[in-house]
């Protein structure tokens, strides 16, 4: 082999693989810079390529989700990702735009979940800031008000350096630790702020009354094990349950409660996604 035509063949291989690393390159990254930058068209064929590659990629799901015209569909993919890829680079992202979306629907107690979510685990996001903000007044606007006081105060010790956007409906003086002469929360009080949950709980987990005007009830279960699996069900996918034990006639039944809303247009809104996700069927109860 002559010397002139090895060194032909030697620069078409770099043509090539120069051209397989360009086609490589078109990752996930470029594909979110693209959307930044407005570039929709040529996002889209670039994800069209990925997604046929790399179908299951949560950097592919979360390009999906970007993209979508469809509110609600976005949310299903940030949903999967939450759910089946919380290591990935991109739960964090996904846990933002949720809770944005749920505060958009006025579903201010699931919104805060995923706020806290964020929050909890991910202290260098970029969104922090805004996540409190919005945590901090999805509280207030579902009447939350010892929740948001016990949050403030836990953000505030994990982030001492963070200058955030703090309410101005608050009241700095209701924080736990922070007691003011003539506060009537001060230690040596009797009333005590009763906290709906710590930073990070699962809000399934809490013990209090609801403070909204309304739930869904989701199902009526002779057998515990039986509600204990759909409530299991629904919380699989991002809404917060309580099992209520009812005597009736002498037989027991088990109801499962879903969430706490402000008004019944928020339940209702709510009733159709557990419809739609899940097939199951609700209806709002009022909360006594």
């Amino acid at each position: 082999m002559g010397k002139t035509r090895l060194i032909k063949i030697s620069l078409l291989m770099i043509m090539i693989i120069g051209s397989l690393s360009s086609v490589f390159a078109q990752d996930v990254d470029g594909v979110l810079s693209l959307i930044e930058l407005g570039k929709m068209d040529s996002a889209k064929a670039i994800l069209a390529n990925l997604s046929y590659e790399y179908p299951g990629h949560p950097g592919v799901k979360y390009a999906r989700a970007i993209i979508q015209d469809d509110a609600l569909v976005a949310a299903g993919i940030y949903k999967d990702i939450a759910r089946n890829h919380a290591e990935s680079e991109y739960a964090a992202s996904s846990y933002m735009h949720l809770g944005e979306y749920y505060y958009a629907q006025g579903l201010y107690i699931q919104s805060r979940q995923f706020f806290s979510r964020l929050i909890h685990s991910y202290p260098n996001h970029p969104d922090l800031v805004n996540a409190v903000n919005l945590t901090l007044r999805a509280g207030i606007a579902s009447r939350q008000m010892d929740s948001v006081y016990v949050d403030l105060a836990n953000i505030l010790e994990n982030y001492p350096d963070v200058a955030f956007d703090i309410p101005e409906e608050l009241d700095l003086t209701r924080l736990p630790g922070r007691v003011e002469p003539g506060n009537r929360y001060s230690e040596s009080s009797n009333e005590v702020i009763a906290p709906i949950r710590k930073l990070g709980q699962d809000l399934g987990e809490r013990n209090v009354e609801p403070q909204g005007q309304y739930s869904l009830q989701a199902g009526a279960f002779g057998q515990y094990d039986n509600a204990k699996r759909l409530s299991d069900q629904i919380e699989s996918i991002g809404y917060s349950t309580t099992i209520k034990e009812r005597t009736a006639n002498g037989s027991t039944l088990y109801l499962i409660m879903v969430g706490d809303y402000p008004t019944r247009t928020a339940a209702l809104s709510v009733a159709d996604m557990l419809e739609a996700a899940l097939g199951i069927p609700s209806f709002p109860v009022a909360n006594n």
